[in-house]
């Protein structure tokens, strides 16, 4: 009976293993089909690709920060250049990198209709601070859009530059009080970043803020806490650019709502918002020339009044004259949301361009002097020891070396869009469809050598007489606010900021790098960070000019 009970015993054991076999070879080729099924798609269309990795496609590699994520475009874009196109495999869903300049031109600006979006999640309810203008699609996009580009007109920009100047002489003031104390080497990158959160929080909120003299100051840790590199972040970033899709399945099939941005950033906006909004609408007689100001004008009557000063304000005629313009009042989150993209997309890129622009100017201390004496000369023929509005349009020999510092470490590396109807390249029998992702490795083409001749090193004379740097190509390939419809709305205040504090501190003071081995290396950038930043802190000498 024993050993009839162990015989059954095995027999049972033995089939267990078979059937467990048998489903493991089934799951396997069930998964075999679908990578091939899968992975077949840019085949199908006869458009060169990369071979990609079994399931996960190029997603890993993007999701776990194994390289700088422009770095990681500008090798496909420099193992696959001789293809003006190439897909790609973000995981199951195929993407397309577009390396041509002459291609991009045709996405970003000729066949704009047909690449007008970015396919990002938005979730009002979940993420109110999600519902910006970076993200929006279709409509809903132009119509913000249309109402916030008078916000950047030269008329506004000058309205608020007194604002953005006090905040360039707090700069001034502080390092020249640290260098008279005799700390004369600074963590330049941290410092700048003091000085445009100053004037993001200064000119997007109305709050008087020094973020120079005090580290502490709230507005400088929700900033650090927005961009602190982590793995988390990085998978979460990754999931949000790369297959956003999954976050609408979540919300709208499981009821699983996630996420984006914590609480806390989320309170901290929300809470800033509100208060300013109460003190100006409680103090009808109080008015700021500041983005915040023009924002309560978009909440209460739906459009931004034309000011007299500005030169550009055909926006304006048309909300006021086309009755098809949409003109609903922004709701509360609608401003919140717009005031931390202004807050987000403003400080950091910012301080990061000017951070990179120093860097250079150590590296080529001719250039720097080149640079001191222009300023020095504009000064001298204003008689005026206070640097105004037009005095900075005058600086055109630094306005190149800023050109040329986006050249060379372009803040956003990589500009994404997403198909919007099926789109047939011109001169080409390459179509693709509705709903494909597309990237722009801007690094790497304003890196190519065969775009600009010698693209490592930094020569603003390219950008004189020439908004593009004088490049080789036909197309489109300077690229660093974007182009097109959908270019960096906030491009002149950026410049604008980057531009006065450049101004301010070179003519007080002369820089030079701390690490002299970075004279002849190029810096390794963060891992982790979409935007482009240095791995390690960029320390500067400073000291006080001879002549000042």
């Amino acid at each position: 009976m024993n050993q009839h009970f162990y015989t059954q015993s095995r027999t049972f054991i033995h089939s267990d293993k078979m059937e467990f076999w048998i489903f493991v070879a089934l799951f396997v080729a069930v998964i075999y089909l679908l990578n091939q099924y899968f992975f077949s798609y840019w085949s199908k269309r006869e458009i060169p690709y990369k071979e990609p990795r079994f399931i996960v496609g190029e997603f890993g590699s993007v999701a776990l920060a194994t390289k700088p994520f422009g770095l990681i475009f500008q090798d496909f874009y420099e193992k696959f250049k001789e293809h003006k196109i190439l897909g790609i495999y973000l995981s199951y869903r195929p993407a397309l990198v577009v390396n041509d300049p002459v291609i991009i031109q045709e996405i970003i600006i000729k066949n704009f209709n047909s690449f007008h979006d970015r396919n990002l999640p938005v979730d009002e309810e979940t993420n109110p601070l999600s519902a910006h203008l970076f993200t929006l699609c279709g409509q809903k996009w132009r119509d913000l859009r249309v109402k916030l580009s008078p916000t950047f007109t030269s008329g506004k920009l000058k309205g608020m530059y007194p604002t953005i100047r006090d905040c360039g002489q707090v700069l001034q003031d502080y390092i020249g009080k640290e260098v008279k104390n005799g700390n004369n080497v600074f963590d330049i990158r941290d410092l700048l970043a003091r000085f445009t959160t100053n004037v993001i929080s200064s000119v997007a909120f109305g709050i008087e803020n020094d973020c120079i003299n005090d580290r502490e100051n709230i507005f400088r840790k929700i900033g650090i806490k927005i961009f602190k590199p982590s793995l988390k972040r990085s998978i979460m970033r990754a999931f949000t650019f790369f297959l956003p899709n999954i976050f609408g399945f979540l919300r709208e099939k499981l009821n699983i709502k996630i996420k984006i941005t914590p609480e806390e950033i989320e309170s901290f906006f929300m809470s800033v918002v509100q208060q300013t909004i109460e003190h100006r609408e409680r103090n009808k007689d109080f008015e700021r020339k500041d983005f915040m100001q023009l924002l309560i004008q978009l909440k209460n009557q739906g459009f931004i009044s034309a000011d007299k000063d500005d030169d550009d304000n055909t926006v304006d005629n048309e909300i006021s004259t086309n009755k098809k313009i949409d003109t609903k009042k922004l709701t509360f989150n609608d401003v919140v949301a717009q005031a931390f993209l202004f807050f987000i997309a403003g400080f950091e890129t910012s301080s990061s361009t000017s951070n990179f622009c120093l860097l250079e100017l150590c590296k080529n201390p001719e250039i720097q002097k080149k640079v001191q004496e222009e300023i020095d000369e504009v000064m001298k023929a204003s008689n005026s020891k206070e640097l105004t509005y037009e005095m900075l349009g005058k600086m055109k020999y630094l306005d190149c070396c800023i050109d040329e510092a986006l050249r060379k470490y372009p803040i956003v590396p990589v500009i994404f869009r997403e198909c919007t109807k099926d789109h047939t390249f011109s001169g080409t029998n390459w179509t693709i469809e509705k709903g494909t992702q597309i990237f722009i490795p801007i690094l790497a083409i304003q890196r190519d050598p065969e775009v600009y001749d010698n693209p490592m090193e930094f020569v603003p004379e390219r950008f004189i007489d020439s908004p593009n740097g004088n490049g080789k190509s036909e197309g489109l390939y300077y690229m660093p606010f974007g182009d097109g419809p959908r270019n960096c709305i906030g491009a002149r205040m950026g410049k604008l900021q980057t531009k006065l504090g450049l101004a301010m501190i070179l003519s007080k003071f002369s820089f030079e790098l701390a690490d002299k081995s970075l004279m002849d290396n190029e810096i390794k950038f963060e891992k982790r960070q979409f935007v482009l930043g240095p791995e390690e802190n960029i320390m500067l000498k400073v000291r006080a000019r001879e002549s000042c």
